[in-house]
């Protein structure tokens, strides 16, 4: 059942609402009290530093301090093979649970100094923007050198080549010769 709030269906009692954007507003949810739950369906979502859109589901969790954003998605990233050096799109899949401190109570209206052990990211007039949580798993999740399949052809060069020597390892290089002379 679609709204024109962006209210999707209804599971567990939750709304799920759809999204494109990574931007997302929680003043309301943090005023709420603890426990308080929304869901997000992300469609195609647009974010800084992001190359490629993202699709998949965030729930947002009111704790006593903070938001906790727990997060399943999917994108693409473009890379090249490691070899053949051909462009390739590369689907990436990534979940993960990251804290976003507010830094105003928004039921009194005080700043709040967040805990000096506080690992996550900042609520910014209301907002939580997934965009950079988002980029530092694309950039985790990322395959250290891809393939782009197992029939991958791999460098193609039908002649040998001889790495070039340095001239400071020429003194070794004469005696390497002299060894395999005698």
């Amino acid at each position: 059942m679609t709204s024109e709030s962006g209210i999707a269906a209804r599971t567990s009692g939750h709304a799920v609402r759809r999204t494109t954007s990574l931007l997302i507003n929680v003043s309301t949810l943090l005023q709420e009290p603890i426990g308080s739950l929304r869901e997000y369906e992300i469609d195609a979502a647009r974010g800084a530093g992001l190359a490629s859109a993202v699709s998949g589901g965030v729930r947002l969790l009111r704790t006593d301090q903070s938001i906790l954003a727990t997060a399943s998605l999917e994108t693409t990233v473009s890379d090249l093979c490691g070899g053949c050096l051909q462009e390739l799109e590369l689907p990436l899949e990534m979940s993960f649970d990251e804290e976003f401190w507010p830094d105003s109570d928004a039921a009194l209206g005080v700043a709040i100094e967040p805990p000096p052990e506080r690992a996550g990211f900042a609520v910014i007039d209301g907002q939580i923007d997934l965009s950079e949580a988002v980029r530092q798993y694309v950039e985790m999740g990322r395959p250290m050198s891809p393939r782009c399949g197992e029939d991958c052809p791999g460098l193609q060069n039908d002649e040998p080549q001889e790495a070039p020597i340095d001239d400071r390892w020429s003194a070794l290089a004469a005696l390497k010769l002299e060894i395999e002379q005698d």
